[in-house]
């Protein structure tokens, strides 16, 4: 129960916290295509160069980010303080250096950057090529302060620190970022003032993040460049880790490269746009499972397979039931929400549909990746990852030449499916945890009933009310949100359920 309460406690924060950062990242988006001279080609260049970070990124960490969620909390329970504080220490200089190394050479070759990938860009125009490499030296920086960012994020998460990092990433940083935005750009400096916003927003949370770890060790800790932690279960972990991230990286960034290749940049913006609202599905899901992480290796550690089933079960029932609503609003109202941004952006409706079944799925099957991850099933994710890269990238060169954007979203729906049966058919071999108690059954109806009740309500209102309106919008989610839990109270709450309640109201 106290397992529970603390991961209902922790994914509460971090849920508000990425609640808050989708919201204002709408915001700050409508403010840019509304403020931005070329929206879409900006929104585009940006999404391109993100993309290039991303598919970096895994080559200076090297899967350490993932050793972080995994073995921190294991040194932690066998008192191993040093080799936990050189870990903290060596990872951090290691992920700096390579990334500057990186940016050197970016920067060094800038000017055959292109020539190097003319069968990708050659619909692009002259505009976009002078445009992004004007502005690589920006996208340098951010990409140095992104990795630090990022490994720093993860040791946090290992040390089961997720509220710090909401705290300083969502809550401080994000509205930081839009504050520096807007001024930015009102002095005249469009599309750099929005990279400079996203820079000293990370500078910001690299330098507090440095003093949080500090604190949190204290007197134990002192910066000591040491592979004392080194062992070849850590370095075989990482190293799997490394590979999954490139995988993944590799069809995130392919997507927008292949969508420049056969359409133009602009639709690159238009399809980046979509994930505004795509972000959102999964975000129960991953607010959970950031401290879902840690605490399943520490249970593993004393090999507890029946409390990984009672929190399986449990947390998988009620993010299927809180992520309904989301997924409903983005399905009944796709083309209402791209207006928002424009009649241009109307034609990523389909995307946003394909992908949210894909997500869906997703979510029905729990936190079933991360149990792997953190019960030394991760060669295995490597093989699923192999085979669902192989596919995604096929896919993409059949159906993006074919169907364009909505041929990357069903090469990447198909992926997600593909991973998710996959990864639980090898959970439950290895560890026989099924999802769903017996009165599944129950959360099914639940949906149902909902489903019919949310469109019968939005079907009467959309004849009174003008819901393209955001205010509409947003009163409606949260009406979905209300009407899903009162439903879902009375016909699928269990004893534990309950029980939890009571705990929480009682506290």
């Amino acid at each position: 129960m106290d397992k529970i309460l603390n991961i209902i406690k922790q994914s509460f924060i971090s849920f508000s916290g990425e609640i808050l950062v989708k919201i204002l990242g709408f915001f700050f988006k409508l403010y840019l295509v509304h403020n931005l001279l070329d929206s879409t080609l900006s929104l585009g260049i940006f999404a391109l160069g993100i993309a290039l970070i991303d598919f970096i990124s895994p080559f200076t960490s090297l899967g350490f980010g993932a050793v972080s969620s995994k073995y921190l909390p294991s040194w932690d329970v066998k008192k191993q303080l040093k080799k936990k504080n050189n870990f903290i220490s060596t990872v951090f200089f290691i992920v700096s250096l390579i990334s500057l190394c990186f940016s050197l050479i970016i920067y060094l070759f800038k000017d055959n950057l292109f020539i190097y990938s003319s069968f990708i860009y050659k619909n692009s125009n002259q505009v976009f090529q002078s445009e992004f490499l004007f502005l690589l030296p920006i996208f340098i920086t951010l990409m140095i302060l992104k990795h630090q960012t990022s490994i720093l994020s993860q040791i946090l998460i290992g040390l089961k620190e997720v509220k710090k990092t909401v705290i300083y990433f969502n809550f401080i940083g994000f509205p930081l970022k839009f504050l520096l935005l807007i001024i930015l750009i009102n002095i005249g400096l469009d599309f750099k003032g929005y990279l400079y916003s996203e820079i000293i927003t990370l500078f910001f949370i690299l330098i507090s993040f440095i003093f949080i770890i500090k604190n949190i060790l204290n007197k134990n800790y002192s910066f000591k460049i040491s592979f004392d932690w080194v062992e070849k279960k850590v370095l075989i972990y990482a190293f799997t880790f490394f590979i999954l991230g490139f995988l993944s990286k590799l069809t995130g960034f392919l997507d927008k490269w292949l969508i420049l290749k056969y359409m133009s940049v602009n639709d690159v913006g238009i399809y980046y746009v979509t994930f505004t609202f795509i972000n959102f599905l999964p975000i129960i899901l991953k607010s959970i499972n950031r401290i879902f992480a840690p605490i399943i290796s520490e249970i593993w550690e004393k090999k507890n397979i029946q409390e990984i089933q009672i929190l399986y079960q449990f947390f998988t029932k009620w993010t299927v039931v809180l992520s309904f609503p989301i997924i409903f609003f983005v399905i009944f109202f796709n083309e209402k929400l791209l207006l928002l941004f424009g009649s241009g952006f109307v034609s990523g409706k389909n995307v946003l549909i394909i992908l949210t079944f894909a997500h869906l799925i997703s979510i029905m099957f729990g936190s079933v990746r991360t149990i792997l991850q953190m019960t030394d099933k991760h060669i295995n994710l490597l093989g699923i990852e192999f085979l669902r890269t192989g596919i995604v990238v096929l896919s993409m060169t059949i159906f993006i030449p074919i169907y364009q954007m909505e041929g990357a979203a069903l090469s990447l729906g198909i992926g997600i499916i593909i991973n998710n049966v996959i990864n639980y058919i090898i959970l439950y071999k290895h560890l026989k945890l099924v999802p769903y108690k017996k009165d599944f059954w129950k959360i099914g109806s639940s949906i149902i009933l909902t489903t019919f009740i949310l469109y019968l309500i939005f079907t009467v209102l959309n004849n009174f009310v003008h819901l393209s309106n955001w205010f509409w919008m947003l009163l409606f989610i949260f009406l979905s949100f209300m009407v899903t839990i009162l439903l879902a109270r009375y016909i699928c709450f269990s004893q534990m359920d309950k029980r939890v309640l009571s705990k929480i109201l009682n506290k």
